[in-house]
């Protein structure tokens, strides 16, 4: 028993799954795993299909990608509740893509999108491998929410020749929604009629019977009045003839190196936005169960189920937030229902394929913007809304990013904005004059407690991010416009600093000696133990004083002020040294801990 539990130990530390599959009780659990499986496979491989018409290759290439990928997460993640397959970001991202490069020709798309997929899952086995799951967080939520709302319109809009019959030969959102407009004449009603029976199934059967797969019942009841009552004579467009079975495993064919060359760029785009949206699902459903995902390994797992979907003439594959979702509603373990689901894939390709031939593309079409609608979060809107101006300014960017120049070009405008943003606020970081506030410990910005006292003489300022050769001419700049003809001190509240290069040394160095020529000497309180010891090496402490906190700054001017006023009333005291006031040492007052170190 003990080999047993080393060797799942051992096979644990490169499959995280392995470990996860033995610790579950499968005897006990079967009867839920099961149900969770065919639960998961009911919206899955409907799903599949609508994503591969959405890609532009087919349904079986969506089909191909709900299946094996499904296994290779399995064994490489370390979610216990994340479900892979293709969804409609990178769907319609891959179609985007691919009919570019295509150039018309239809038999190179399949292939370009299964190559495509080896390119994702090179660029994330590589950046798991590097350990560079971080990178995810540079999408920030403003963009990601702009990002994914923007794709949704654009899913929404490619549906819209499917599910009218109105010709619409364009790509992208605009040209597409210019195309259906000035054709609307061209309407084929009876294909409007079964969109609207359709959308009318998924959403009943949601209402009315919640616990029924509602996409599966509306593609199992429009196949078979298609098939019964051959709607292909009527005009109405069906999917038409496939060729089942079980897909060839290799490299895509008639593929060239420059082939590969010309999707990696876009590759690498998608394999962020993949991994943003999986880390986003990951960690919520990590905290709700009470364990804990590795980011660099689900990222190598990602990268794996994209690989294998291309070796299986898929498509890219990415987290489903819905059916990860219904995965956990119904108590699902991870592994369980990636084999149920695969089994049900594996079936349905390898003998109902005939089955398929008869499904009309408008609900294919309604599938597929079902599952755009699904995308919308307008409520992430009105939350930013409350959080400021600016983050909702920069959601709302992305999403016309996305609408303008496409998913690809909006999703280099989303990452371009929020590295932009990044580096602005890094730049032109926030800074604050501090005040003292009754009933408040400590020294506050001057913009949240305009009621604060100042004190005659005296600015304490407080400068919010590193000090580096990036900032430190702003740095200079800002505390230097903020000290007045009466200012005798300054007090640098230096506690946002956590990191000072040899250009913030010399800024300070420069600020204080610009200061003591107008007269004014410059101290520091709350740097850090490291900083202080830089001070020191560089010689620069000992011309600017430094403190724990800011109150031993402030009573250490009190009392220097307090003499200077003696000196007034004739008692006298010993005169300042010509540089300003005497340096004060580092022990007098309290530690960082104490009470009015300034926030």
């Amino acid at each position: 028993m003990n080999g047993e539990r080393a060797w799942t130990d051992r096979a644990g530390l490169l499959l995280p799954g392995v470990r996860a599959m033995a610790e579950h009780p499968w005897r006990r659990e079967w009867r839920r795993d099961l149900t969770a499986g065919l639960s998961v496979a009911a919206v899955a491989l409907p799903a599949g299909l609508g994503m591969g018409e959405l890609a532009g290759v087919g349904p079986m290439a969506g089909l191909y990608a709900a299946m094996f990928p499904l296994l290779a997460y399995l064994f490489l993640g370390t979610s216990r509740q994340l479900v892979i397959g293709p969804e409609g970001v990178l769907a319609s991202a891959t179609a985007l893509t691919i009919a570019p490069i295509a150039a018309g020709d239809p038999a190179l798309l399949a292939p370009l999108a299964a190559g495509l997929a080896l390119c994702i899952g090179a660029v994330q086995v590589a950046a798991g491998a590097l350990r560079l799951g971080f990178m995810a967080d540079f999408l920030s939520r403003p963009m990601l929410l702009g990002y994914i709302n923007g794709v949704a319109c654009i899913i929404v809009a490619g549906q819209l020749g499917k599910t009218t019959g109105v010709p619409v030969e364009s790509t992208g959102f605009f040209p597409q929604v210019r195309d259906f407009v000035l054709n609307l004449d061209r309407i084929h009603w009876r294909t409007v009629l079964l969109t609207a029976a359709a959308l009318a199934v998924v959403f009943l059967v949601r209402r009315l019977l919640p616990r029924v797969p509602a996409m599966l019942a509306a593609v199992v009841l429009a196949t078979a009045a298609s098939a019964v009552l051959r709607l292909s004579e009527y005009g109405i467009a069906v999917v038409g003839e496939l060729e089942g079975g079980l897909p060839r495993v290799g490299l895509p064919t008639g593929l060239s190196l420059d082939d590969y060359t010309t999707l990696l760029l876009p590759a690498v785009g998608l394999a962020l936005v993949g991994f943003a949206d999986a880390a986003a699902i990951t960690r919520t459903y990590a905290d709700k169960h009470g364990y804990r995902v590795d980011a660099n390994r689900d990222l190598i797992a990602l990268g794996a189920s994209n690989a294998v979907s291309g070796l299986a003439q898929g498509m890219p594959t990415g987290s489903s937030g819905s059916r990860t979702a219904v995965n956990d509603a119904n108590g699902g373990f991870g592994p369980a229902t990636a084999l149920v689901t695969a089994v049900a894939a594996v079936l349905t390709a390898a003998f109902a394929a005939p089955l398929i031939e008869p499904m009309p593309e408008a609900v294919l079409g309604v599938v597929v913007i079902v599952a755009g609608l699904g995308l919308v979060d307008l409520a992430g809107f009105r939350r930013l809304r409350r959080v400021g101006d600016s983050e909702m300014g920069l959601a709302v960017v992305a999403f016309l990013g996305v609408l303008v120049f496409n998913v690809l070009g909006g999703l280099l405008v989303a990452i371009g904005v929020s590295v932009g943003v990044y580096v602005y606020r890094s730049l032109r970081p926030h800074d604050a004059v501090l005040r003292s506030v009754s009933d408040v410990d400590g020294w506050h910005s001057a913009d949240s407690f305009p009621s604060g006292a100042g004190t005659p003489g005296l600015l304490v300022y407080r400068f919010d991010a590193p000090l580096y050769f990036a900032n430190a001419a702003y740095f200079k700049s800002r505390l230097l416009g903020r000290v007045g003809d009466d200012t005798e001190w300054v007090v640098f509240n230096a506690e946002a600093v956590n990191y000072l290069d040899a250009t913030g040394v010399d800024a300070l160095s420069s600020v204080a000696d610009e200061l003591r020529g107008r007269g004014v000497s410059l101290r520091v309180a709350r740097l850090r133990a490291d900083l202080r010891d830089t001070l020191r090496s560089t010689g620069v402490a000992d011309k600017i004083p430094m403190y724990l906190s800011v109150r031993a700054a402030v009573a250490e001017f009190d009392r220097v002020h307090g003499e200077d006023d003696e000196d007034e009333d004739g008692k006298g005291s010993e005169p300042p040294s010509p540089s300003g006031p005497r340096p004060v040492p580092e022990d007098r007052g309290p530690g960082p801990t104490g009470s009015g170190n300034g926030a």
